[in-house]
């Protein structure tokens, strides 16, 4: 299984449990769908059989305490659902893209070490690809590169001194 399928899972697990205590009463008190009152007992039967009978009072108790559990914890079991549900649905996203990122959607060009770019904006075509229609916009120019320096040997061929900044007579030769 992957681990974005567990944590997403997971996090959505905590969002209904808390969604699910946070709408239970703990002033109705129901066995089977009906509603109880004093003095009445809930029975469960399983094959025609009585498996286990609860008093109102047992099943008041049992409510009150998760009321009190949810009011107690509610909060964090909350928080913990939305922060799972939200690293899962990132794990997702990421995952999505890495995938589609290795699937051929930026080819590796001959002589051209792979490049960490972002996506080509919308309305403009990839680079080095041609066209499907044959035209290309923009048309294509040449690349403007700047001048490059000559290339001095080492050591530093002999020449007029450096220029000395500074009043005359201080810190130079």
């Amino acid at each position: 299984m992957k681990r974005w399928v567990f944590v997403l899972v997971v996090g959505l697990g905590f969002l209904v449990v808390t969604l699910l205590f946070a709408r239970e009463d703990p002033s109705v008190i129901k066995c089977g769908g009906r509603i109880m009152g004093p003095g009445d007992v809930c029975e469960s039967t399983k094959g025609g059989r009585t498996v286990d009978e609860d008093t109102y009072d047992q099943m008041k108790a049992a409510a009150e305490s998760r009321a009190e559990t949810f009011r107690d914890h509610g909060l964090w079991m909350a928080g913990v659902g939305v922060a799972l549900t939200g690293l899962g649905v990132t794990m997702l996203i990421r995952g999505k893209r890495r995938k589609a990122r290795q699937g051929g959607q930026w080819p590796v060009q001959p002589g051209f070490p792979q490049q960490q770019g972002f996506p080509q904006s919308p309305g403009f075509p990839q680079q080095g690809h041609p066209q499907a229609h044959g035209a290309q916009f923009p048309p294509p120019q040449p690349q403007w590169q700047p001048p490059r320096p000559p290339q001095a040997g080492w050591p530093p061929q002999a020449g007029p001194p450096p220029q000395q900044f500074g009043p005359p007579g201080h810190g130079g030769s």
